[in-house]
């Protein structure tokens, strides 16, 4: 008899999700479908009782430092205001981890021409490796990649990693969305300056809906 190899699976990362609002909600149940192990991180994980009922009930709730250790990728799902004392407070632990900072700064943008994410990685210091990512797009949208006139939605991101750029790029594409690579974390700064715009033009246009997408479309 013919012995055969074991066909390798290969399994797919981790996610950490540090936050239990709307979009981490959103993000979560699409990584929970696209086949991914994800671990939420709350200060008070026992006051979340609708958690599963909203997620799903193979989520899991943590506490933050929790949920950082059990993912590869790590998702800051929070108000920016809230961002840099909580990267500050676990910037051990989110060193050299893949970091998507979905959080958008609105009246707290850093007037220095930075990006948010580019405070996030300042923070963390040598070993970020932080991207932005899923700003560009509403909760609403996470989990109907297709839009109503049948096109694939994008995810706007941006980071200097080359490395974990395809793994970024790979964890778009695996809840069904379209990448665009924006460039390097610096060029993150106009995706921060999109979202008021989207915001605005989806109030003004379809009566905030939240269902709404920015796509760049060729010549």
């Amino acid at each position: 008899m013919t012995k055969t190899s074991p066909i390798a699976i290969e399994r797919k990362p981790r996610i950490g999700i540090i936050g239990t609002g709307r979009m981490a909600f959103a993000l979560g149940r699409a990584f929970l479908e696209a086949g991914h192990f994800v671990a939420f991180g709350s200060r008070r994980p026992e006051k979340k009782k609708e958690f599963h009922t909203s997620v799903g009930i193979d989520s899991k709730v943590y506490g933050v430092q929790a949920a950082i250790d059990a993912g590869e990728i790590v998702v800051i799902a929070l108000p920016y205001k809230e961002v840099a004392g909580a990267v500050r407070e676990f910037a051990d632990s989110l060193r050299n981890k893949i970091v998507i900072d979905i959080s958008n700064p609105f009246g707290y943008q850093p007037n220095n021409g930075y990006s948010g994410a580019e405070v996030t990685a300042s923070i963390i210091g040598v070993g970020a490796r932080v991207f932005a990512a899923f700003k560009t797009n509403f909760s609403d949208t996470i989990c109907e990649p297709i839009d109503s006139s049948g096109n694939t939605r994008e995810v706007h991101y941006a980071g200097d990693d080359d490395e974990a750029m395809q793994i970024v790029e790979e964890l778009i594409m695996g809840i069904g969305f379209k990448p665009i690579n924006c460039g390097g974390l610096a060029q993150a700064v106009a995706l921060d300056h999109m979202v008021p715009l989207m915001i605005r033009i989806d109030t003004a246009s379809f009566s905030s809906s939240r269902k709404s997408s920015i796509r760049f479309t060729g010549p």
